[in-house]
């Protein structure tokens, strides 16, 4: 079984116990009897953080044990679900293996970040099997390791909530140094965001002659919905050239976007364009599709942004002809 094999039994098996709600216990000593051979020594994660420290750090106790699976090749884990009151899903999960090398468990995992000293160990990030989760891991001995996870659907945010988690974990675990005070960081306590991308509709920013001149039907269809946050909102404006061809044209506004965030835009752009003073980004090929889309990014702020994403199925060096034609139109109608 490879690595996406183990991490899949993994998630199942975690999943399963959320599902059920049960809790294992498991801990203590085993001696063996008269005759057997050594017995396996068996550890219980859900221990390495009291009732305080869950509360704490915003997850609801007791936590749901998963024991350790030979067949799986799945370390003994325990998972946390954030409060109630959260208006998002957040789990943390926690793993120690004690007759494992985490090479074993990895199985060539990509190293995602250098490692970091946090709690007295050193903590390394490696590629996650779930979308939107920071997996955290330590080796302990020749065959222990432990890791702590966050799932969430921002990454940056759940390796803060990791981080966060570590000291606490690490302070009960071989090596660790005592957990110091915890400072929250739900991402509930997030502020809404502000200014003028927080209540812009962005079906205003292309008028219904500007997208028949762009090839498009004259309304659009405004959406929420596979958005970064759940305060970005984009517009959509249909194609007229059935299936192939030119594709849909489509605007997306994020009040709590960097540019840098959006998807395909963490690379150099293939090309600048001035619009009226706005300078603005374009990528193309954005996202490996063989040149089919392009995306141009205006960063207003820091932390706030605008994408235009649009493309062409049959004709690669057509992918940005629509975006640059709409630079100039949508930046006319952004608000001063």
């Amino acid at each position: 079984m490879g690595f996406r094999g183990v991490r899949a039994g993994l998630t199942v098996a975690a999943a399963a116990v959320l599902l059920a709600g049960c809790t294992v216990t498991v801990g203590g000593t085993a001696a063996p009897l008269p005759g057997q051979g050594p017995v396996k020594r068996v550890v219980d994660p859900c221990t390495l953080l009291d009732p305080q420290q869950v509360d704490a750090l915003g997850y609801q106790a007791p936590g749901h044990g998963v024991p350790a699976s030979e067949a799986q090749r799945a370390p003994a884990m325990c998972l946390w679900h954030n409060k109630d009151d959260a208006p998002e899903s957040v789990i943390l999960n926690v793993g120690w293996a004690v007759d494992q090398t985490l090479d074993n468990y990895l199985q060539g995992a990509v190293v995602k970040a250098p490692p970091v000293k946090l709690g007295g160990l050193d903590w390394t990030r490696y590629g996650a099997f779930i979308p939107g989760s920071c997996d955290l891991y330590t080796t302990l001995g020749a065959k222990s390791f432990a890791f702590v996870s966050v799932s969430f659907k921002d990454e940056d945010k759940a390796c803060d909530l990791a981080k966060l988690a570590v000291p606490q974990i690490a302070a009960r675990l071989p090596g660790g140094q005592p957990a110091p005070p915890i400072s929250p960081a739900s991402p509930s306590t997030s502020a809404a965001p502000s200014g003028p991308l927080a209540t812009l509709d962005p079906c205003t920013l292309l008028k219904p002659e500007q997208a028949a001149q762009l090839k498009m039907e004259t309304t659009g269809q405004k959406d929420t919905s596979e958005t970064p946050t759940p305060n970005v909102t984009y517009c959509l404006w249909k194609d007229t050239d059935g299936d192939r061809g030119q594709k849909a044209f489509e605007v997306w506004l994020g009040p709590d976007v960097p540019v840098s965030k959006w998807v395909g835009m963490d690379v150099p752009p293939v090309e600048q364009v001035d619009a009226g003073g706005r300078k603005w980004s374009v990528f193309g090929n954005f996202n490996d599709s063989g040149g089919v889309n392009c995306a141009a990014g205006l960063a207003l702020t820091d932390t706030t942004s605008i994408q235009i994403v649009s493309g062409y199925l049959d004709d690669p060096g057509k992918s940005c002809d629509a975006v640059k034609a709409g630079i100039p139109l949508v930046t006319a109608n952004l608000p001063a």
